[in-house]
């Protein structure tokens, strides 16, 4: 159910630019009401993968988001961003989003280089960061 999200998590998700098939890399996710609009957005052939570095968040989002993970379109990871290392064969994501993440907002910003270097490995070559430090978005270009 996506009645439930903010309507400033909905402005964040409305000014993504998405289309369909996509795979979204979302940092901080948990527990996955923004993701959930992603993963409608993007449809069936697209997918979503939350990662958030903490354990309760991660049950959480996999609770919340059960059915989505059941049809594929989404899937949920628990590790810190400048830790991240998507499991073997991952398919690159198109673009990555956080919303209120410490090491990329600003709060917390010695992990910033280290949490960009592993996203932009993440990511396909030139692809976007959406950073919820703007209004309502800041973008961040990654990689080649």
């Amino acid at each position: 159910m996506t009645s439930s999200v903010s309507p400033r998590l909905r402005a964040v998700v409305d000014a993504l630019p998405l289309h369909a098939g996509m795979r979204v890399l979302e940092i901080g996710g948990a527990p996955g009401a923004a993701a959930r609009l992603v993963a409608q957005r993007v449809g069936p052939q697209g997918h979503v993968l939350v990662v958030d570095r903490s354990v309760r968040g991660v049950e959480l989002a996999r609770a919340a988001c059960a059915d989505e993970i059941a049809a594929g379109t989404m899937s949920v990871l628990c590790a810190a961003v400048e830790d991240l290392e998507l499991p073997p064969g991952t398919v690159p994501f198109d673009l990555a989003l956080a919303c209120r993440v410490g090491v990329l907002d600003g709060r917390h910003p010695s992990g910033r280089n280290r949490a960009l270097a592993r996203l932009a490995e993440a990511l396909v070559p030139g692809a976007r960061l959406y950073l919820d430090t703007g209004d309502p978005l800041d973008e961040v270009v990654l990689g080649g």
